[in-house]
């Protein structure tokens, strides 16, 4: 019987040794060159928490040289491994976040732990998310918490504090936000926005706070929840950093806010504050929402042609050829296109209509910013016709400008004519394809020949464009353009006093 336990135990013990040896030659395998030194790493490691006292390891931890071992050993070492240095230094985790280079570590616990440990590292913030939010180094490691790793649950752990005493009173597993806290318990809703109130308003006052998504996000539920007079106060008191909540989801959302319930007094605060940022506003994927607020509700059209758009227009070759800089030119040209904007952005602007504090009729603010970026557009439509209509980021908008903008369209209209009027040669010249073969341009010649055809008779403008594919030197070209004009031929004879109709008819009749 002994002899078979012994056999047990040597058989066990060999394939722990198996187990080993494969796990060793995978990681090898993996880690090539870097296999010997990681090895010594962890060995060096193991050499130093027999020997060492935990006090010391802590100091390590604060080191800027030493700190950095630490680092490649969470970085490059098991989940067992990473789960003893958690342990080891848990106990002072808020004094290393608050460090200049501790933070180091807890940031690589964030990154490199596994679920279990992650949610061990968040759990050990709570009750402590409001000083470290106003802590320069223990600020960024929240962001990183709450932005990247955090899953619903654990951000509204970390939320949890903005709130104030009486939500987190009021609040249960079940009903765990201020929606559903709000509807359960509506007789404490003022309570919880006055106790937020008083937390976030110094907020307000300290850029490093204030930038952070976290932040953003209790502002934003503050502004949905607020009766007219907080939301008042609130904006009046943080009108000059709301620069700096724009690049984030629910942060423009509150600059939003801000501008459709702030006096005019609070919007143009806050528009001057953004000045020469506009084109970042311009193309960021959540500013530019900002300035379409601005367009909406802010009557001070000087100030928008001054303040805003001035900065635009001189950079409209990095805004026009952006994915939301276009948005922000065509939104412009023709307000709330369900062509350009989703369903759900459109419905988030509408909250904006009907405030209090915009007075001018909304045609009248659209019609007099229109004329602000028309003659712009059309003349930088002109220079680069080439390249806006064989772009099919750009190739948009130039369907747009020609529909909305308001003056002289011929010089634009001959420019993209100019191009429809080479000769057509199959496969293209020099790797260039022609307009009517190219996948941006023949849509924009699809567009304008329409346009043409349906608009001929009302304005001598739209002429031009037709009368060049006429005299195309690509007959197909020609006689397809001839083909499409047939069934109005009479309704142009019948018009009078009309120059472009008679010089469209003498082509035809050529």
């Amino acid at each position: 019987p002994k002899k078979k336990e012994l056999n047990k135990e040597e058989l066990k013990k060999n394939r722990q040794q198996k187990k080993k040896d494969l796990k060793k030659s995978r990681q090898q395998a993996e880690r090539k060159d870097m296999f010997q030194i990681i090895s010594q790493c962890k060995q060096v490691w193991g050499d130093l928490r027999r020997y060492t006292p935990a006090d010391t390891q802590i100091i390590m931890a604060f080191a800027h040289d030493s700190v950095r071992v630490l680092q490649c050993f969470i970085q490059f070492g098991t989940h067992e491994q990473r789960q003893e240095v958690f342990t080891e230094i848990k106990d002072d985790f808020i004094n290393l976040c608050k460090s200049q280079y501790g933070r180091h570590i807890v940031k690589k616990l964030l990154m490199y732990g596994n679920k279990e440990l992650v949610a061990a590292v968040m759990q050990t913030f709570k009750g402590h998310v409001r000083p470290m939010l106003r802590h320069a180094a223990a600020s960024s490691i929240i962001e990183y918490a709450y932005n990247d790793k955090a899953v619903l649950a654990q951000r509204l752990m970390l939320t949890e504090e903005l709130y104030g005493n009486t939500f987190t009173i009021c609040k249960s597993s079940v009903c765990n936000t201020i929606e559903k806290v709000a509807e359960i318990n509506p007789d404490k809703l003022n309570s919880i926005i006055d106790e937020m109130k008083q937390i976030l308003t110094p907020m307000a006052q300290k850029e490093q706070v204030i930038k952070h998504s976290l932040v953003h996000k209790v502002f934003l539920d503050f502004f949905l929840f607020s009766p007219d007079k907080q939301r008042t106060e609130m904006i009046e008191s943080i009108r000059e950093s709301v620069v700096y909540m724009a690049h984030t989801h629910d942060g423009a959302r509150v600059a939003m806010h801000c501008l459709w319930h702030g006096t005019a007094k609070d919007r143009k605060v806050i528009i001057k504050t953004m000045k020469t940022y506009m084109v970042k506003f311009a193309t960021g994927e959540f500013g530019h929402l900002v300035l379409l607020a601005i367009f909406d509700c802010v009557d001070d059209t000087k100030l928008i042609k001054q303040a805003v758009l001035s900065e635009i227009l001189a950079s409209l070759d990095e805004v026009i050829s952006n994915k939301f800089g276009k948005k922000v030119l065509l939104y412009l040209l023709s307000p709330r296109d369900p062509a350009h904007l989703l369903p759900e952005i459109i419905k988030v602007l509408e909250r904006g209509d009907g405030n209090a504090h915009s007075k001018k009729d909304p045609a009248v603010r659209r019609k007099e910013l229109l004329e602000v970026i028309s003659l712009p557009l059309l003349e930088y439509l002109r220079s680069n016709a080439a390249t806006m209509v064989m772009d099919k980021a750009t190739s948009v908008t130039v369907s747009d400008i020609l529909a909305s903008a308001r003056g002289d369209l011929r010089p634009a209209m001959i420019a993209v004519a100019q191009l429809a009027n080479q000769e057509l040669v199959p496969g293209g010249t020099n790797g260039q394809l022609h307009m009517a073969e190219h996948p941006a341009g023949h849509l924009v010649l699809k567009w304008l020949i329409a346009q043409d055809v349906t608009l001929v008779g009302v304005s001598s403008n739209h002429h031009l464009f037709v009368c060049s594919l006429l005299n195309s030197c690509d007959k197909s070209v020609a006689s397809e353009v001839k083909g499409a004009l047939k069934s109005i031929t009479s309704e142009l004879s019948s018009i009078s006093n009309n120059k472009g109709a008679e010089i469209l008819l003498e082509n035809l009749n050529k």
